[in-house]
């Protein structure tokens, strides 16, 4: 993935996440994305970062994320599906939440 690729998707997450990602763990401080470059940015690379916006799909979107092996299936109703498969299970993660999140901007 370039580093273009990355921070484009990430602009999408962070217009999702708001200003702060709520991370819900006693020894994790929440991240403040109002104060960040778009390159500094770790949706692409870190669980930590990555997880709460699964959460927030399924949570606030009402979407179903399934992820199973170095794959990741979004599924928004019966006739509208994103899946992506990856080298990894953190870039198929990514990759179809940026799919999800380009679609669901349009609507």
């Amino acid at each position: 993935m370039t580093q273009e690729e990355a921070n484009n998707g990430n602009r999408l997450i962070e217009d999702l996440m708001g200003s702060t990602i709520k991370i819900e763990q006693e020894d994790v401080k929440d991240i403040p994305l109002a104060f960040l470059a778009i390159e500094d940015m770790k949706f692409h690379e870190s669980w930590k970062w990555l997880m709460p916006v699964v959460i927030k799909i399924e949570e606030d979107l009402g979407y179903s994320v399934v992820i199973k092996d170095k794959a990741c299936m979004i599924v928004v109703d019966d006739d509208t599906t994103f899946e992506q498969e990856a080298d990894t299970k953190m870039e198929a993660v990514w990759r179809t939440i940026v799919e999800c999140l380009e679609w669901h901007n349009n609507q």
